[in-house]
């Protein structure tokens, strides 16, 4: 039996790296992101627990369309795991998502360092001095730890060897790995399309919709990833009709 993948152990760190850098693209066949905030405060709080948090599932190929209409030039584009990685994204590095109605939006992830808490922010938290309402700013480049404990120690209510400690746990989120099962370059992208919804649909399940985009985005004889570009852009219309060109004569009504 011929195996179609490896696996290679990655840092969150890393990944984020290689989206920064635009190491990692976003191929025609995923969905936007789904996630509730909830579920990225989880996952979040998993990471910090030291819990395992799945694998992604990544491929090369430079002949694939990306969302960006763009062609991959020989990235790792993401095949199962986009809304990890974007909840990711979101939390640590501060960077806005764009839901399935096509509202661009922060997700902010607070933390309380006296009880390791997490929590998605909201007015109570915003008022509460215990909670660091965001802590992608523990998370920027420039953050200094001990400058940090230094201010805020009183505030937090915590002796400032235990919340330097508790900032080095927040921070080591960054060292734990994350497993890529990288399949091979020379797959078909109708392989690759029959193995994102076969794992999908043992996960978060693909309405008859999604499979059908899916197909869709996959089925490039017939230019079925550039209809599957008009109908997002159309549902997009649906939602915000102020998108449309005003020099156009059509007008969208909501019902």
């Amino acid at each position: 039996m011929v195996k179609n993948y490896h696996v290679d152990n990655v840092t969150i760190e890393e990944i984020l790296g290689w989206i920064k850098q635009g190491k990692i693209g976003l191929p025609e066949m995923q969905r936007p992101f789904v996630w509730s905030t909830a579920k990225v405060r989880d996952l979040i709080d998993s990471l910090y627990n030291g819990y395992p948090i799945g694998y992604i599932v990544t491929w090369q190929n430079p002949a694939i369309g990306l969302k960006n209409d763009s062609s991959s030039n020989n990235k790792e584009i993401i095949i199962d795991g986009q809304q990890r990685l974007t909840a990711l994204k979101a939390a640590l590095s501060g960077e806005k998502v764009v839901s399935q109605q096509y509202i661009t939006k922060r997700i902010k992830i607070s933390f309380k360092p006296s009880t390791g808490e997490f929590n998605t922010l909201n007015s109570a938290i915003e008022k509460d001095p215990l909670w660091i309402n965001d802590i992608s700013d523990i998370f920027k480049s420039d953050f200094n730890s001990y400058s940090y404990v230094t201010d805020n120690a009183k505030k937090l209510e915590m002796a400032p060897e235990d919340l330097g400690a508790t900032l080095q746990k927040l921070l080591a989120i960054r060292r734990s790995e994350i497993g890529d099962i990288k399949l091979e370059y020379n797959l078909s992208i109708g392989a690759v399309t029959d193995i994102f919804n076969r794992i999908n649909s043992k996960g978060v399940s693909l309405s008859s919709a999604d499979l059908a985009m899916s197909r869709l985005s996959a089925d490039t004889i017939h230019g079925g990833n550039n209809l599957r570009k008009q109908i997002e852009y159309f549902v997009q219309l649906l939602n915000d009709p102020n998108l449309l060109d005003p020099k156009c004569q059509f007008k969208l009504e909501r019902k």
